[in-house]
């Protein structure tokens, strides 16, 4: 049996990843998905928490087999990386307050993002070049800071915003931004053609024998992230 050593990283994204390996209660849609993979490998995890950086350059020097922390696929990332399959669709979007206009104006706004995600990116993009009014590792601060009104807003990936919408008591899901609809894939080491076949393989008999639809409905109430 081998061991498939799995980077995750330091701030777990939920619903992703809920909790930790150490604590022994992690679970989530993510944690579900590469049970299953490993399961049908017949492989055994070794998981490695860590900042995101961190578990990235981890993984290009082969101290780790592959990254499965809400990594969306882009091209900046495809020149370091090689992603698997794409397991799930989404689009980035906006969470507020409940008494603050659906339609905030991000660019006159105080917006928050997580550091280093798709979302900073187009935060930046959409804001001229200014950085955010908060950049945090941590989705729990920023959400935390949307609810005590220190933000107006936090752009963040639709699964993830949609789950801190409904767990925060005075948050809404405002709406999601057309033209960012994107992918989460698991990322190998550049030119580890064997284990991202192997694993190609298998998500496509979880798509293929109901596995993977079953779990989206599990963890997002559908299986269309688009929303």
């Amino acid at each position: 049996n081998h061991i498939l050593r799995v980077g995750i990283d330091d701030a777990p994204p939920v619903p992703m990843q809920i909790g930790t390996p150490e604590s022994g209660d992690f679970h989530g849609y993510e944690v579900d998905l590469f049970q299953e993979l490993a399961k049908r490998l017949d492989f055994s995890i070794q998981y490695r928490r860590a900042l995101w950086s961190v578990i990235v350059g981890e993984l290009s020097s082969g101290g780790l087999d592959l990254v499965c922390s809400a990594a969306t696929v882009t091209a900046e990332r495809a020149r370091e990386v090689d992603f698997c399959a794409p397991h799930l669709k989404l689009s980035l979007a906006l969470v507020t307050r409940e008494e603050l206009s659906a339609d905030l104006d991000i660019g006159a706004s105080r917006v928050g993002v997580r550091h280093g995600t798709t979302a900073a990116a187009y935060l930046r993009h959409r804001k001229g070049g200014k950085e955010a009014a908060m950049l945090s590792e941590s989705n729990e601060e920023l959400y935390s800071a949307l609810a005590r009104g220190m933000l107006d807003g936090v752009i963040d990936d639709s699964p993830i915003a949609m789950h801190y919408s409904r767990a925060i008591p005075g948050l809404k899901y405002a709406y999601r931004f057309e033209g960012t609809e994107g992918e989460y894939a698991v990322m190998v080491r550049r030119g580890n053609r064997s284990l991202r076949d192997q694993i190609n393989v298998r998500l496509a008999e979880m798509e293929f024998d109901g596995a993977l639809p079953s779990l989206r409905r599990i963890w997002f109430g559908s299986e269309n992230l688009f929303i």
